[in-house]
């Protein structure tokens, strides 16, 4: 056994690990557009993942026992490519079909028929792996050798594509170099082996369909697009109004109308606020473009705002096409997370705005809590006003009164007003309002009567211990039923 064929084992050992939990990363992404970024995509992703392992590992058990295993080895690997490319290749017409489906239904199907064979491939190679090794060590050792080799692989390709593959490259080019890896990995143990010609004229025609294979393509309209650590990002013009969406089409997280100063959605709605409490200094939780800075500031001009948003290329896609003025000295952006930055800041906050959806319709969890909201309470003056919006479009509410019910376990006051269909505005207030405060709507306000005669009534009780804690918050569970049932 030449040292160069043990050097070519070990090597397809590292990259089969890298490139399955790589391609674990990159699926991930790839169906937030269809399916959202929720635990549900993660898990079930993971579950097919896991599903396809086990299956290659006991495929790869049978066919390390035949004589020609190091053969099998390799070709695993390139038909793993093979699969990669032909996944490349239809993908953006398969996962718009897909997106008709449930989540759940959805991310399966298209984890089965994208990744799973590949990775059904690239997990086979590790029985045939640890049989090899055999010729040159114990068994104990070559196992030992193989599974950590395999996992360090794993580690360096989940490290290379969170930090450097998806946020530089993106998506589709991430699932490119993964493919090209493998197809560099399969061949070179393949051309060590008879017949290279056909191998790399095989090899080099692979190569130019990875080179030529389509793009996933975006919505009309589209003038940018960014990807980042948490969301595919995209800027879209649809006439006058700008739209910024995070990962799902149908996900709008900000709009901004060049027509007018009122966009007609809900981030309208965040301008009563300094009209109910005697506002100097805010604190918007979730900027996203700044739709909720802008209509502030329309009741308020002179307002000092501290807004935290956790997604750099969100700040970015705000600065540069929503007209948010990083220069602006009475506005500080903080890219961070909302609460991380309330357990680091000491700041005393009159108003603070409470949007917090993660690309999609489900709110993160930790931002929901009793806890959260008492360590918010403790960055408030004794007369604020804390607003959140809130999606729910279920017949009985029952997420908008549980969230009602955990603020109410922190503030004096709490009442909601209904924005739009599904779509609520809870106000938290640390001391019980005045009626003329709460009437209070000055002739800024004429031109939009959704604003102007919003009315704030009381929350109706629920179970006085089904408040969210950071122990127990079903904000996921509910979010989804919720988006069943409608």
């Amino acid at each position: 056994m030449t040292r160069a064929c043990v050097v070519l084992w070990l090597a397809a050992t590292v990259v089969a690990g890298g490139v399955v939990m790589a391609l674990e990363m990159a699926a991930v992404r790839l169906f937030a557009p269809y399916f959202g970024y929720s635990i549900y995509v993660w898990g079930t992703t993971i579950c097919v993942v896991m599903a396809a392992m086990v299956a290659g590992y006991a495929i790869g058990g049978r066919l390390a026992d035949t004589p020609r295993a190091e053969m099998s080895l390799f070709v695993a690997i390139v038909a793993s490519a093979a699969w990669q490319l032909l996944a490349l290749w239809t993908m953006g017409s398969l996962l718009p079909r897909l997106a008709e489906a449930s989540d759940v239904v959805g991310v399966t199907l298209g984890a089965l028929v994208l990744f799973a064979p590949s990775m059904v491939a690239l997990a086979a190679t590790c029985p045939i792996l640890v049989r090899l090794c055999t010729d040159v060590a114990t068994i104990g050792r070559a196992a030992g050798l193989i599974y950590a080799l395999s996992t360090a692989g794993s580690m360096a390709g989940i490290l290379a594509t969170i930090f450097v593959l998806l946020p530089r490259l993106g998506t589709h080019a991430t699932l490119q170099v993964l493919c090209g890896c493998s197809f560099s990995m399969g061949a070179a143990g393949l051309v060590a082996l008879p017949r290279r010609r056909t191998t790399l004229l095989a090899v080099a025609a692979s190569a130019a369909a990875l080179v030529l294979a389509p793009g996933l393509g975006w919505s009309e309209g589209t003038v940018w697009t960014a990807e980042s650590p948490y969301n595919l990002v995209r800027v879209v013009q649809m006439g006058g109004q700008w739209l910024l969406q995070l990962n799902q089409p149908s996900s709008v997280h900000t709009i901004r109308d060049t027509s007018g100063v009122w966009t007609g959605y809900y981030y309208d709605y965040f301008a009563l606020g300094p009209l109910m409490v005697p506002g100097r200094r805010a604190l918007v939780l979730g900027m996203g473009a700044g739709g909720s800075i802008r209509s502030m500031r329309l009741t308020a001009p002179s307002i000092e705002i501290d807004a935290v948003e956790i997604d750099p290329r969100v700040v970015e896609a705000a600065t540069r096409w929503f007209g948010v003025d990083p220069a602006d000295a009475r506005l500080r952006i903080h890219v961070m997370d909302a609460r991380r930055f309330l357990s680091r800041d000491h700041g005393s906050y009159d108003l603070v705005q409470l949007d917090v959806y993660q690309g999609g319709p489900y709110i993160p969890f930790h931002l929901v809590t009793e806890e959260f909201f008492r360590l918010a309470r403790a960055r408030m003056s004794d007369d604020a006003l804390l607003m959140m919006n809130v999606f729910d479009g279920g017949a009985d509410q029952a997420l908008m009164r549980r969230l009602a019910a955990t603020l109410g376990r922190v503030f004096a006051s709490v009442r909601v007003g209904q924005t739009d269909a599904g779509n609520f505005m809870l106000f938290a207030f640390t001391r019980v309002p005045s009626a003329e405060r709460m009437a209070n709507r000055p002739p800024v306000l004429r031109s939009n009567a959704g604003v102007r005669d919003l009315v704030l009534r009381d929350v109706p009780p629920t179970d006085a211990a089904a408040v969210f804690t950071d122990d127990l918050a079903p904000v996921e569970d509910m979010t989804r039923r919720m988006l069943a049932a409608r």
